[in-house]
């Protein structure tokens, strides 16, 4: 469970509070430039902030660019360099690890060879190789190609069902509401809404937060 309370940063984030339960998939939308990335690395501890974060566990964030934590010279040092556990032990994770993000026949090449969609998988990969209780995901469709989102959206249902703790920002919903257990709004640092995914859905002014959704919300995944 991650709760958090009155959170502040600068001007930027204005009095935050909401709740994310255990097994939870939780979006976090809103226009560009409206604290998104800024809320996540408050949570994750990179931004000294005002208020009050109760997180039980560890969590993971993965950076909107790749690049930013890709810096193994292959695959399989990449998805190794976080880990701090015996030989044997990592080089099970690794290879696990990889068959899980379809990384197996990646892992002899060098990451600055992987197409943009190898290498979001990559990054998330590297965070989740080291089981964190909650995921935290910036952006993640950011700058791929269709095949390049199909790629992370198969991936983050897939974790979803395996009941990991998931957070998102993304200012593109339509790309995976429909996997959402709850939604939070963020408009000019405030929340604008926020709870069950199917309440807030109904209930939000999208236009208004410069979000674009159309049709149903269990419709919204492209696959």
């Amino acid at each position: 469970m991650l709760n958090i309370n009155n959170l502040c940063y600068k001007n930027i984030l204005h009095d935050i509070s909401f709740s994310v339960p255990d097994g939870s998939f939780t979006v976090i939308a809103g226009r560009n430039g409206s604290g998104k990335s800024c809320l996540l690395r408050c949570i994750k501890g990179l931004y000294r902030h005002t208020g009050t974060i109760e997180m039980k566990g560890t969590s993971a964030l993965v950076f909107q660019d790749a690049d930013t934590q890709i810096i193994g010279q292959t695959v399989s040092k990449d998805l190794g360099f976080g880990l701090r556990v015996p030989a044997l032990e990592a080089a099970d994770r690794i290879r696990e690890t990889a068959a899980e993000f379809s990384l197996t026949d990646l892992l002899d090449r060098r990451p600055s060879t992987l197409s943009g969609g190898e290498k979001r998988r990559l990054a998330i990969a590297d965070a989740a190789i080291t089981n964190p209780d909650i995921l935290m995901l910036d952006e993640p469709f950011a700058n791929l190609d269709y095949p390049g989102i199909q790629s992370v959206v198969l991936l983050l249902q897939r974790m979803k069902s395996q009941g990991r703790t998931i957070i998102m920002v993304s200012h593109e919903v339509e790309k995976i509401l429909a996997l959402a257990d709850r939604i939070v709004i963020i408009d000019s640092g405030r929340i604008v809404m926020e709870g069950p995914a199917d309440q807030v859905f109904l209930k939000a002014d999208w236009q208004a937060s410069g979000i674009r959704v159309s049709g149903k919300r269990e419709d919204m995944l492209w696959l």
